[in-house]
């Protein structure tokens, strides 16, 4: 009698992880009334090893409004060791609204950022700029293979939106979209990938654009709450530096 009671709750944690989605997915959202913790560490550097070399900690925490609905709010802090300055990074909420999950997810977001920190001319690590965002993101779980694609559109408007030397007001739009694939086993572990192309100042007198690529290990101890990413990016933008990427991505839905 034990060994059936047993199983049967073993069976039916396998059956629950199966059908949820794992935290580290990009498409997770949090379900009614519980709360997600993303945070974020990373390094960057470019090619040359000396013009960039950035830490940067982000955290975000958000809240399921209902299981279609999150809200959020995020802020971080940077170091440049090149630089010799460090301090905390424009704040921002955003809201993600679920439109369809069967068969397929498919959301519209949007964010809002403040600048509320010291800009580059100041001595601090934000670029002085209010940004205005909006995404579509979709995605289809094919059994082990886990495919879908996010794309998005930034207003930015302030100071230091083109550059953050030139000093003055600018009005930029920026737009990224990226596809991604994740091979996972039983959501308990995923190795994927992404690939993304980016267009800065559209339109306008600096535009340029590039691509960029990423590599990702995903580790959930448990599916549907806790996991961690790892991954590296490499970025090859016009008329800028190559860059690479390198963190870890830890979260927690409680």
């Amino acid at each position: 009698m034990k060994k059936t009671l047993f199983a049967a709750l073993l069976l039916a944690l396998f059956a629950a992880n199966a059908s949820a989605k794992a935290v580290t997915n990009p498409l997770f959202m949090p379900a009614q009334g519980q709360i997600l913790s993303d945070t974020l560490a990373s390094f960057n550097n470019t090619t040359d090893g000396a013009s960039n070399k950035i830490y940067f900690a982000r955290e975000a925490l958000s809240f399921g409004l209902t299981d279609r609905l999150q809200i959020g709010g995020y802020i971080g802090y940077a170091k440049s060791d090149n630089l010799d300055r460090k301090d905390f990074t424009n704040p921002g909420v955003f809201a993600i609204l679920r439109l369809w999950n069967i068969g397929l997810d498919v959301d519209l977001g949007g964010r809002i950022e403040f600048d509320a920190f010291d800009d580059f001319n100041e001595g601090g690590m934000a670029d002085g700029t209010d940004k205005y965002g909006f995404f579509a993101r979709a995605g289809a779980d094919l059994g082990i293979f886990y495919l879908g694609a996010i794309g998005g559109l930034d207003y930015w408007d302030g100071l230091g939106a083109r550059t953050m030397s030139l000093g003055k007001d600018e009005k930029v739009y920026n737009g990224d979209i990226k596809a991604f694939a994740i091979f996972d086993v039983m959501d308990i572990v995923g190795l994927g990938g992404e690939a993304g192309y980016r267009a800065y100042d559209m339109g306008g007198e600096n535009y340029y654009k590039g691509y960029y690529l990423t590599a990702r290990l995903d580790v959930n101890p448990i599916p549907s709450r806790i996991g961690v990413t790892a991954f590296a990016t490499y970025e090859n933008i016009d008329h800028m530096d190559e860059n690479y990427t390198a963190g870890l991505n830890l979260k927690l839905a409680i």
